[in-house]
């Protein structure tokens, strides 16, 4: 008996292993609708004088790697002079030191040229709001044992203003905006509402468990409006995406041309907590 059910067991799990195994070889990637010259990321800073902008062009596979930009021409007006940038040691990574003053409210504009084609990007520069203790997108509790745990939230909604935030704590590197690959580190605070109910908010957060003298480094990063609104429909599309969503369309950067990606101009306050502090 036993060994007519062990038979049965078997011929069952070679039929699922089958199955399985046919339906991943049957898997195919349609190439994307729409297929990009180039890719923007980075911009403007107030904090650091070292300014970093990433060219590359998008893959068009899931086994493939975006590819570095090479040997573009990338400047930047801030209203009175222009920022040439210079490409690096980084490939597809263009630097150049800023020294002038912010100009606030005002319009920086990104121009491209590349492979006979010229693109251009314009974002404002909004002054932020100074990093206020009874506003901080995190919560932080004490145990018994003396310890501090805190929960971040990568999304936090009904705020006055839009902001982008890096905390940063034990091995987690103080913000840097030549770090172009730990976007995962940012923190999120919208104007706009929160999505529907429905979406799996509630896993986007991480969490902490410090000494009472362990430091903690806030950097809260200024958004212009239309910046604000790309990174809401961007999370639309891939944090807040559930059974509910909507459509998938294409997010619109502010890069002209057939171009994507974002070019932002941000202002930027930084402090620093004993964990303690922050309860």
């Amino acid at each position: 008996m036993k060994a007519g059910y062990y038979i049965v067991m078997f011929v069952l799990l070679q039929f699922f292993f089958g199955a399985c195994k046919k339906s991943h070889d049957d898997i195919a990637f349609a190439a994307p609708r729409k297929q990009y010259d180039l890719t923007v990321e980075g911009g403007i800073n107030t904090y650091f004088q070292t300014q970093y902008i990433r060219l590359s062009k998008p893959s068009l596979h899931p086994d493939s790697l975006p590819q570095p930009i090479r040997k573009a021409v990338v400047t930047v007006n801030d209203g009175r002079t222009d920022l040439v940038f210079r490409e690096g040691t980084v490939p597809g990574v263009y630097t150049a030191v800023n020294r002038n003053n912010p100009n606030y409210n005002f319009a920086y504009k990104l121009t491209v040229q590349y492979n006979n084609q010229t693109y251009t990007a314009v974002d404002t520069l909004r002054q932020v709001v100074n990093i206020v203790d009874d506003y901080l997108p995190l919560s932080v509790s004490k145990t018994p044992e003396g310890m501090y745990n805190g929960i971040i939230p990568k999304h936090t909604f009904g705020y006055l203003n839009p902001n982008k935030w890096w905390i940063s704590y034990g091995d987690i590197p103080i913000w840097a905006p030549s770090r172009f690959t730990q976007a995962q580190y940012f923190s999120y605070t919208h104007y706009l509402g929160s999505p529907n109910s429905l979406y799996p908010l509630t896993n986007l957060r991480r969490t902490f468990s410090l000494g009472a003298e362990d430091f903690v480094t806030i950097s809260k990063i200024s958004i212009s409006e239309g910046y604000a609104k790309y990174l809401y429909a961007v999370f639309l599309e891939t944090d807040w995406n559930g059974l509910f969503s909507s459509v998938p369309v294409n997010v619109t950067g502010n890069i002209s041309g057939n171009a994507q990606g974002y070019f932002s101009v941000s202002d930027v306050d930084v402090r620093r907590y004993r964990a303690r502090e922050l309860r």
